[in-house]
């Protein structure tokens, strides 16, 4: 400008010299303050975009997050080492977590896993409702022992499906001892460890609760109402059953299932000493259970003749449904006692009605022998069906260690009084 200043006042006068300066002042202060306000402006722009873009970002952070989430595909698995995340594993798609209670910030994008040392990338989960978790392990006794994995392991649900995979060893006291793998708890569930991935076993000990020996398994069969009568000695009353499953739950019984009898007489788990499998035979009158097992949260299991009754007709969290066979609860046709159709009809015959039972009831693997009768040619059917299982009678407690086909039962008649109820299993 003052170049341009010195150059005019040579070629022109007074005047025009004063009109050029205010004019090119004017243009160069016109410049400045566009420049000026172009910078504010492309400022302002970028603090409102970065304010909008933030916005989503913690509105797509909080569409992620929830105490309860489900995993939307296989996703890494990050551990915070010296302030940063880096990969230590992964876990599998729809597996359901808790995750830590967080206040959502711009620079939240790994989501903690509630008891543990991980985390989880935000964008791989998805809010999902309350649930949940399945405690019964919690009523297990450890083994006084302990794993320590390979570097890199696995851990796989009971179905053998994989759910973690981990690249750091970990220690687990061992809860569950199954053939090939070890049953751990993770993260407030139970998985197994592969023995192959298993580095170490060492001892632990770390039991001071009293384990079970033996379990009393008992058999009801029919329950009638106040306003209903029975002369049969396997009726009960719904007083009498009320008043023993009164005792069981002052008492903290844990009332277990079949799976864990199985695993139990074979060694695979330590139950405590107040333990019961409560058994219901036939189906007939075993709707009638339904609101008392809810009412004192018991647990038991029907031995359902399948093609008599519906399956729909007994739907209960308390409630599990095995085998007491499809269409085989006919006495009199084979000899001896009441004559049992399994001691002697034709091997496929019964093998197709076994394996339809099983369908029918969800692929069970616990049997029970109508009237209690069994034989070798029996047991032999009922393990070909498939069944790892079947219970009989005997008026006795099921210990460790005694024959899968032939766990006795307890039958609970209805001359008893709860002293003697109680002492049968005590």
């Amino acid at each position: 400008m003052f170049f341009y200043i010195i150059y005019n006042t040579s070629y022109t006068n007074n005047g025009d010299f004063m009109k050029n300066t205010i004019l090119n002042i004017t243009i160069s202060v016109l410049i400045v303050l566009l420049l000026i306000l172009s910078y504010y402006y492309y400022d302002n722009e970028q603090k409102r975009e970065t304010l909008i873009n933030n916005k989503k970002l913690l509105t797509s952070i909080n569409k992620h997050y929830n105490k309860y989430v489900i995993t939307s595909k296989k996703s890494n698995l990050y551990k915070k080492i010296n302030g940063k995340y880096k990969v230590i594993g992964s876990i599998s798609k729809d597996k359901k977590l808790i995750l830590d209670d967080i206040k959502i910030k711009l620079n939240t994008r790994y989501l903690k896993i509630s008891n543990s040392n991980y985390y989880i990338y935000y964008k791989n989960v998805d809010e999902t409702s309350y649930f949940e978790k399945d405690n019964r392990y919690s009523n297990y006794i450890y083994f006084n022992e302990k794993i320590k994995t390979k570097d890199k392991f696995s851990l796989y649900d009971s179905n053998n499906q994989k759910i973690y995979s981990f690249k750091e060893s970990m220690e687990f006291q061992i809860l569950i001892k199954d053939d090939l793998r070890y049953g751990v708890v993770y993260n407030d569930e139970v998985y197994y460890v592969l023995k192959e991935d298993i580095d170490t076993i060492f001892n632990n000990n770390t039991q001071v609760a009293e384990k079970a020996v033996e379990i009393p398994v008992t058999v009801y069969h029919f329950l009638y109402l106040e306003n209903e009568s029975c002369d049969e000695i396997i009726c009960n009353s719904i007083n009498q059953v009320k008043e023993e499953f009164n005792y069981l739950k002052q008492n903290n019984y844990f009332t277990i299932n079949t799976k864990e009898m199985e695993y139990f007489i074979n060694g695979k788990i330590n139950l405590p000493k107040n333990s019961i499998l409560i058994t219901i035979d036939d189906g007939a009158q075993a709707t009638k259970f339904l609101p008392v097992l809810e009412e004192y949260k018991i647990n038991a299991t029907l031995f359902l003749i399948s093609s008599w009754y519906k399956t729909s007709d007994f739907k209960s969290n308390y409630l599990e449904l095995a085998s007491h066979t499809h269409n085989l609860h006919t006495p009199g046709v084979c000899s001896g006692g009441q004559g049992s159709p399994l001691k002697c009809m034709d091997k496929d015959y019964l093998l197709n009605d076994l394996k339809l039972s099983r369908e029918t009831l969800n692929n069970t693997d616990a049997f029970c022998f109508p009237f209690y009768e069994y034989n070798d040619y029996a047991i032999d059917i009922v393990r070909n069906a498939g069944f790892k299982t079947a219970y009989i009678g005997g008026d006795r407690k099921a210990s460790i260690g005694i024959n899968n086909y032939t766990i006795p039962r307890i039958t609970i008649h209805n001359n008893i009084s709860l002293d003697s109820y109680i002492n049968l299993i005590k």
